[in-house]
């Protein structure tokens, strides 16, 4: 039996009492009028590389200045030091959940606040901020709801071939799962609209990288890929697990998305 899809991650009802209550204190606090394009950037203890990200962020998207908010997800660094030092926006949850969880709370953000566009870059300083004004034009002119940058489309000086592996065997995957061609299902850059946002179910507090574009899909999302370049982490570690549990742990994620996802019908 097929159920009406809910939406999950309206910001009026957060289901999470986490977020219920970051929420609550943060939009208490905060004043930001006139929201077109709010860029998330998850964040934890990435004091070190995120003033390299800050910097390069583009200063227009769309004709005007982009909101930016870093979501710092139980950091125990200057991370929320170094983002309001930047002239971002920073909330903070009380303990680390996950990029996930810390993306979650940031599209939570976005709808409350009344943005017209979400972007999605990491803070590990590996995705060009710059692409963010290329992805935006495809959403601005109508031709997509959902853009990615794609590494395998452009290119990648990481040098971890079996990450390189497994970024093809999952766009394999997911590709065939929902219908759609992808070619880098983990992309750190990514935009969509609030509409989309507003549609999509996301429950994983880790990997959600799937999740949110297997979602998407579903949501009916019109999903385009642009060449973007990847590079090494400009300081800091990487907070992922070993290759071998990333992949299983990411398998598990978009496995569940899907079934869950098979039986619920669009809104």
């Amino acid at each position: 039996m097929r159920v009406t899809r809910p939406l999950a991650i309206d910001a009026r009802d957060p289901l999470d009492p986490i977020d219920r209550m970051t929420l609550e204190r943060y939009l208490t606090d905060v004043a930001v009028d006139n929201v077109h394009v709010l860029v998330v950037i998850p964040a934890y203890n990435e004091a070190d590389a995120l003033p390299s990200v800050l910097e390069s962020m583009p200063t227009q998207l769309d004709g005007v200045a982009p909101t930016i908010l870093v979501v710092s997800d139980g950091s125990t660094d200057q991370t929320r030091a170094v983002a309001l030092a930047h002239g971002a926006l920073c909330c903070e949850t009380p303990i680390n959940r996950g990029q996930g969880a810390a993306l979650r709370l940031g599209y939570l953000i976005a709808l409350r606040l009344g943005a017209d566009y979400i972007g999605v870059i990491d803070a590990d300083g590996q995705w060009a901020p710059e692409g963010l004004v290329t992805g935006l034009a495809y959403l601005t002119s109508g031709k997509a709801d959902f853009v990615q940058g794609s590494r395998v489309l452009g290119s990648t000086d990481v040098g971890d071939p079996i990450r390189d592996l497994g970024v093809k065997v999952f766009a394999m995957l997911i590709s065939r799962l929902t219908g759609v061609a992808v070619t880098d299902t983990s992309s750190g850059l990514r935009l969509f609209t609030t509409k989309i946002a507003a549609r999509i179910r996301l429950d994983q507090p880790q990997y959600q990288s799937s999740e949110l574009l297997i979602a998407a899909a579903f949501a009916g999302a019109r999903i385009q890929e642009f060449p973007v370049a990847m590079t090494k982490r400009v300081a800091g570690h990487s907070k992922k697990a070993a290759n071998l549990l990333y992949g299983l742990y990411y398998m598990r994620a978009a496995i569940r998305t899907y079934l869950r996802e098979r039986w619920i019908a669009p809104s």
